[in-house]
């Protein structure tokens, strides 16, 4: 090839390598070796250039690792290599030959738009300090003269039949051990892609442990388990390792799914995703000693099994959250298994609690970039606080490209929430961003949750949530996800997609309905003997010298109320607070003639329940909402675990009520909500059951004040 006559050996080598690469690209010349090679590639040295097909082309593409440099191929990380390079041969053989790939959306056009793409083939790390120890000279180890191998991929109408011979060749590169071709842009940054139906990505769980010093915070763990931990005290860790999926199933309304909201209604349109994780977890810790103390004898809990699955939907217009549907599955090492089935609709109704959970959760699965980052290009230097508007707590800053063994090249990003940090702990979450990739190739999380490391730098409100609601002790959690494989989907989600559907604030209970507190919640029940008006004034007539009694008739009121039949007659556990916050509980029960009877009663110690009358809210009636619970048309799935029948009457052995959470009486972790500052009213329901040796029980919490449902779940395990 002829020289250039206007470009002398000494403007080309005063040039970096990426811009003589460039102008070797513009002449068809190949891209690869150092800069002096490139220079006399320009300027004619080389007469000829080896065709991609040839010898010559091939020995230039493939790195000859040696045998002491290839992974084993029965270990882990072989698999995993192997894996990345059956993916990346897969997709460059169906992109030379013209198949279809699975990572080609339908809205990106043809992949062979446009004039040249390179692939580039980029080594190891250890590759790279292996060969530099070896091989480079102080001369050699600059950046720009950097040893890089580039091929150059011509437009498919001038491939012809050479499409084979790159087969070839590809194969090649898989047997040889060598790293992932990676296709890149013009650009080095990029945006989030985003979401499509048909994403999919399977993910490795490994390096993870969560650990909990102090009784108080693992009772928040070990009570609702049912029994399985309850050998552990004062301190507990888990590992856990295994594999999990995140997908974007294509539904039948163009992609979308049907489904319905907090208050049963049908008719929305919404984006379905799926998270599968099935877990081997280890538990480690301290144990009792025969005192009740606990001890320093350690305890483990070795080969249990957990498996996770969860769908949600969010609405395609707003993009909100209207329902999710997560199972449990726990079995330990003598094949007894825990099922827990919870259906929640959005954070909105936990109160605190919705505050926090958010925060827990979001670094703990697979994180969707186009929903965090938005449309931001992420290259290095990039950061939240470039963004003048960036309105969340979780910070985030792009580090330069890198060249990861297993993911190929990405860019790492390191995020932290900023409000935790300055707080009561740490919340770090590292990840790597690859082009085309919706969700991190990997994911390390690091938390730290002790509100004895509270700050003077932590503002009002987060202090308050990190005193009420965090028990004492410390939470951590360590956690490392990485990716599999993976496949895109074709069709852009069309979040903005206008249809009709039902409009805010249709089919809810109004405020008209609203009913102000005098001694209780109204109730008002047609299906239920013996409502609570009933029973109040049963109490007041038969038993005013109670302390219950003494309490209403004094301005107090009952918190909180259950209704139920154990006896196969109607009682109300009724729980009361008076004006100095003393409290107690009773329970009546309804006798012949219209009377009633008072089966037990007893007070609670101070302080345990505050009176605060001004903070209790406007409700609706047990009545009204009960009848919206009862309707299977609302909640299908509810019915068999609550109701008898078709629906609209409580199983004999339900449980039905009330309750009412103040400011100074939040429990964060009941599956009840709470809330800060003003009152909050939860209707309640459930009911317990044995069957076929198993021990079941259900329970649901609606939001009485605007008839929305919050949860209901179901819990089956082996009877003791």
């Amino acid at each position: 090839m002829a020289g250039d006559d206007s470009l002398d050996r000494d403007t080309l080598s005063s040039m970096t390598v990426v811009e003589l690469r460039e102008i070797c690209k513009e002449k068809s010349l190949l891209v690869s070796g150092r800069k002096s090679e490139l220079v006399d590639r320009i300027l004619g040295d080389f007469v000829t250039e080896p065709e991609i097909g040839s010898p010559e082309a091939a020995d230039a593409l493939i790195m000859d690792e040696g045998p002491e440099k290839a992974s084993d191929p029965d270990s882990p990380e072989g698999a995993s290599e192997r894996t990345e390079h059956a993916e990346a041969v897969e997709r460059l053989i169906s992109r030379l030959g013209g198949g279809d790939s699975p990572e080609e959306t339908a809205d990106e056009g043809p992949w062979w738009e446009g004039e040249v793409v390179e692939a580039e083939l980029v080594e190891t790390e250890e590759e790279a300090t292996t060969k530099t120890t070896e091989t480079a000279t102080p001369a050699d180890t600059s950046e720009e003269d950097a040893a890089s191998l580039v091929i150059t991929i011509p437009t498919i109408s001038s491939l012809g039949e050479r499409w084979q011979t790159l087969m070839a060749v590809s194969i090649m590169l898989l047997l040889v051990g060598a790293l992932v071709t990676q296709v890149l842009q013009q650009n080095a940054g990029f945006a989030a892609r985003p979401l499509h139906y048909g994403d999919q990505m399977d993910f490795y769980v490994r390096e993870s442990t969560i650990g909990i010093e102090g009784d108080e915070m693992l009772t928040v763990i070990r009570d609702p388990v049912g029994g399985i931990l309850d050998e552990a005290c004062g301190q507990l860790t888990a590992v856990m390792t295994g594999t999990g999926q995140v997908a974007i199933p294509h539904g039948s309304e163009d992609g979308a799914s049907p489904t319905s909201d907090s208050l049963g209604r049908d008719g929305f349109l919404a984006v379905e995703k799926r998270l599968s994780m099935d877990l081997d977890i280890d538990f480690e810790g301290r144990t009792w000693r025969d005192s009740g103390d606990c001890g320093n004898i350690g305890w483990t809990l070795s080969d249990n099994k957990l498996i996770l699955d969860s769908t949600s939907w969010v609405e395609l217009e707003d993009r909100d959250s209207k329902r999710s549907d997560s199972t449990m599955a726990f079995t330990d090492v003598d094949s007894h298994t825990t099922n827990l089935r919870a259906v929640t609709y959005g954070f909105d109704g936990f109160g605190g609690l919705g505050t926090i959970l958010p925060t827990l959760a979001f670094p703990m699965t697979p994180i969707e970039l186009r929903a965090f980052f938005d449309d931001e290009v992420l290259e290095a230097g990039a950061s939240s606080s470039d963004i003048s508007n960036w309105n969340s707590e979780w910070t985030w800053e792009v580090k330069p490209e890198i060249s990861h063994e297993t993911h190929g090249l990405v860019y790492p990003i390191e995020m932290q929430h900023e409000d935790i940090g300055q707080c009561y702990g740490h919340a770090y979450l590292s990840i790597l961003v690859k082009r085309d990739s919706p969700w991190p190739v990997e994911q390390v999380t690091d938390i730290v949750l002790d509100k004895d490391l509270r700050t003077n730098d932590c503002n009002f409100l987060v202090s308050s949530l990190s005193e009420e609601l965090l028990p004492e002790g410390r939470l951590t959690v360590s956690m490392t996800i990485s990716k599999n494989m993976g496949s895109l989907g074709s069709a852009e989600i069309d979040w903005s997609r206008d249809y009709l559907k039902p409009m805010a604030g249709e089919d809810q209970p109004s405020s008209s309905t609203e009913k102000n507190w005098v001694d209780a919640m109204w109730d008002e029940s047609e299906i239920r003997p013996f409502d609570l008006e009933e029973a109040i004034a049963c109490l007041k007539a038969n038993y005013s010298t109670s302390d219950a009694a003494m309490a209403i008739l004094g301005g107090g009121y009952f918190w909180q109320a259950q209704w139920s039949q154990p006896t196969g007659t109607p009682e109300w556990n009724l729980s009361w607070v008076d004006e100095d916050d003393r409290s107690g509980w009773l329970v009546l029960r309804s006798a012949d003639s219209s009377g009633c009877d008072v089966v037990g009663q007893g007070s609670n110690d101070d302080g345990d329940v505050t009176w605060n009358r001004n903070a209790i809210p406007s409700t609706q009636t047990l009545a009204l909402l009960e009848g919206r619970i009862l309707d299977p048309a609302r909640y299908p799935d509810l019915q068999d675990e609550i109701s008898t029948g078709t629906g609209g009457t409580w199983h004999p052995d339900s449980v039905v009520g009330y309750r009412l959470s103040v400011s100074e009486e939040i429990q964060l972790f009941s599956l009840l909500p709470g809330d800060l500052g003003d009152g909050k009213v939860t209707m309640t329901a459930g009911r317990d059951w044995s069957d076929g040796g198993r021990e079941h029980s259900a329970d649901l919490a609606m939001d009485a004040e605007t008839g929305e449902m919050v949860t209901w779940y179901h819990v089956d395990r082996p009877a003791e």
